[in-house]
């Protein structure tokens, strides 16, 4: 038998006044309380607090409060879940109601077991899952989808198993699906951001409109596929940018150039291919072992910087070009010198000419120049 005791102000001081220190939720500090037999099923206490109790039963017999349209709130015990909000169908018929289920908002279903849906035409439908947003669905179990037109589910409809996928309201034509179990999925029109400190200097971006494209922040990411927090950066168009900022680098040291070709000259120059390409592949350079013996940059002997490598090209072709302009000069003077002996030896022949002349009794010497 149900027993719906209201107990006045006065009742209520008397009755603490016989009780032990009572707890918030003791029947001697409510207002309204409805009882069955010695089960609690509704408390208002003094303090503003409430409890809902009841007997779970997994649904069976059906005991949901009402079915059909409606705006309601209702806890069912039965199945120890709550709704609150409206519906102009069937989303809170005990059909889809799941065991231990949360459903907030307009017309959303938390059809699965353990499952929350909130918002507009949210569905949580089936174990564990989460519906957050507007047209969302969660089919595959142990999901969350948030945002708008979301779908745990492919775009042909299979439901993926573990994961988690977010709308934007960039477009209201598409739902973006979860197309792989196991997965994270995004639709971020304006990009994806990160940050890794409170003042946002610092972070991780994904940038709107570029494929692929990703950036830490700290430098200027204009039509870049993929920049660092040192400012390198790989542009749209394919090419690598180094960091070489003056301001970020210390330690200078002066470089020979000819130690350089020296050392240039000793590497192994050759030919090859990666493993994880066919060999019809090829590639020229040195291998990372030589380079690091050679000339000790980098961090290791498994990888050569793309800046080190620029380097030694650049530091040999300045001692080059020194040579070269050495060896002009060089080139110059002895042309030069070699005009002056030839004047001389003109000069020398033609002198020889005249004494000959002279000699041999043909005549007037010509005049000298």
């Amino acid at each position: 038998m149900k027993k719906i005791t209201l107990l006045s102000l006065g009742a209520m001081t008397g009755l603490l006044a016989l009780a032990a220190p009572a707890h918030a939720q003791s029947a001697t500090d409510s207002a309204f309380a409805v009882s069955k037999g010695d089960s609690s099923l509704f408390r208002v206490n003094r303090n503003g607090t409430a409890f809902f109790g009841g007997t779970y039963n997994s649904g069976n017999p059906s005991g949901v409060p009402m079915e059909g349209s409606g705006v309601r709130m209702f806890w069912y015990p039965g199945k120890a879940a709550f709704r609150a909000g409206q519906v102009n169908g069937t989303q809170w018929d005990d059909a889809n109601i799941g065991l231990y289920s949360t459903a907030l908002g307009q017309d959303v279903r938390a059809l699965g077991d353990n499952a929350i849906a909130v918002g507009l035409r949210a569905t949580a439908a089936n174990t564990g899952t989460v519906a957050m947003g507007e047209d969302v669905t969660a089919t595959g179990a142990y999901s969350v989808v948030l945002g708008y037109k979301a779908s745990s589910s492919t775009s042909a409809g299979a439901p993926r198993l573990g994961t988690f996928v977010f709308g934007d309201r960039s477009t209201t034509a598409d739902t973006v699906h979860a197309e792989v179990t196991n997965s994270a999925t995004w639709r971020v029109a304006n990009g994806f951001r990160i940050y890794t400190a409170s003042n946002k200097s610092t972070g991780f971006l994904v940038l709107p409109g570029m494929n692929g494209s990703f950036s830490w922040t700290g430098c200027s990411h204009t039509s870049t596929a993929i920049s660092t927090s040192t400012c390198g950066s790989l542009s749209s168009g394919g090419t690598w940018t180094n960091a070489s900022d003056a301001n970020r680098k210390h330690f200078f040291e002066h470089v020979s150039g000819e130690e350089v070709l020296v050392r240039l000259r000793a590497i192994p120059i050759r030919s090859w291919s990666y493993r994880a390409e066919p060999e019809e592949v090829r590639h020229l350079g040195p291998t990372a072992q030589d380079f690091r013996a050679a000339f000790g940059l980098g961090t290791g002997d498994r990888s050569i910087a793309t800046v080190d490598a620029d380097g030694v090209a650049l530091a040999a072709a300045q001692a080059l070009e020194r040579r070269t302009t050495e060896q002009a000069a060089r080139i110059d003077a002895l042309e030069a010198r070699n005009a002056q002996l030839q004047r001389e030896n003109a000069d020398m022949r033609a002198r020889l000419e005249r004494i000959e002349a002279l000699l041999a009794g043909q005549g007037t010497a010509p005049p000298q120049p």
